[in-house]
């Protein structure tokens, strides 16, 4: 059986890897991992259960039963969550990942499944993410601030501000899969927000559930007081966000560990931290939350108390400074035009 673990790798994008095909021994039986290798990756066809087992001279009702288990653990995707009848391989080591760990509470033993991807993670992981980020010209991600430290800018569009591009959807959330693996902070970890389909998934998969709208915007408000950044892809179409933070966050481990620049990942907001010195009472609380180092404390003419003081280069404007302030000594300042995000006029 060894082999066919190296074959599960190889097919959704890993060739000989080391510590892979572990995750994959751990997380299947003998048979679901046969079944796991007889199915077709997309955008080949989805197969049905009766198809599988006649190829693979199996139990109809058996490979029916190890589908809705490799479901419910991130192994097998249905092409329709209502009816699964028919099934695909993943499509990406990412959205394996992802899967495998959001689904955390149904595998027997969670702290091996996390253990294992960080092992993977660390020693392979963060160079072959890093190899398909450096492929890419332009950020894939860009940081929206904190709804709440840019509520009353004139400028605010509605494609940066939470409260539109949460409205109307359908929602879920479930447990941050960095934060589970790497358990390097003691930020929330029920905090990432799935939309549609997504939402569907994991609604069906048991690896979340379904929102309000309200409770949404509570997760994003107490998220950013926690320190973390809202992110989403670099563009006014928001269908894919995170909460992050520089100690768990694979995409910053990634950028870390192989010295990539956060700028070529992750576009700027269009705001910058201002600190108005008069208020600020030199708590540091500010420089806690940042995720950027762009807060340091300064000597200030006329204070015997340091000050904070934003570095605008490194200031990313995500608005967590904003969110730890007590003093009301931050704002946002929008510093870039609405075309600074792609696919806005």
């Amino acid at each position: 059986m060894g082999d066919i673990y190296d074959v599960l790798a190889e097919k959704i994008g890993v060739s000989n890897s080391k510590h892979l095909p572990p995750i994959f021994e751990f997380a299947t039986t003998p048979r679901q991992a046969r079944i796991l290798e007889a199915l077709n990756p997309p955008p080949q066809p989805a197969q049905t259960a009766k198809e599988l087992a006649q190829k693979l001279s199996l139990d109809e009702e058996d490979v029916a039963a190890d589908l809705e288990d490799l479901f419910r653990k991130g192994l097998a995707f249905p092409r329709k969550f209502d009816d699964r009848s028919e099934w695909r391989y993943g499509k990406s080591i990412m959205q394996l990942h992802d899967a495998m760990l959001t689904g955390w509470r149904h595998y027997p033993d969670s702290q091996r499944l996390f253990d294992l991807w960080k092992t993977y993670d660390t020693n392979e992981g963060y160079p072959n993410y890093a190899r398909a980020f450096e492929g890419i010209e332009n950020a894939v991600m860009r940081i929206i601030p904190a709804w709440q430290s840019v509520t009353d800018n004139p400028n605010l569009k509605p494609w940066e501000d939470w409260r539109e591009i949460l409205r109307g959807r359908k929602l879920s959330v479930v447990d941050c899969p960095c934060r589970l693996e790497i358990a390097a902070c003691d930020r929330p970890v029920g905090v990432c927000i799935d939309f549609e389909r997504t939402a569907e998934y994991d609604v069906a998969s048991g690896h979340g559930r379904e929102i309000t709208y309200e409770e949404a915007l509570e997760i994003m408000r107490s998220s950013a007081a926690s320190g973390l950044v809202h992110t989403a892809i670099n563009s006014i179409n928001v269908n894919l966000m995170c909460n992050c933070c520089n100690d768990c966050c694979i995409e910053f481990l990634t950028l870390k560990a192989v010295d990539i620049p956060f700028s070529r990942h992750y576009a700027k907001s269009r705001y910058e931290a201002r600190i108005n010195h008069e208020n600020c009472d030199g708590c540091q609380n500010c420089i806690e939350n940042c995720n950027f180092d762009a807060l340091s404390m300064v000597k200030v003419a006329g204070s015997r108390k340091l000050k904070a003081q934003a570095d605008p280069e490194a200031c990313f404007g995500c608005g967590s400074c904003f969110m730890a302030c007590d003093s009301n000594a931050i704002s946002m300042e929008c510093v870039r035009p609405a075309t600074h995000v792609p696919g806005a006029e």
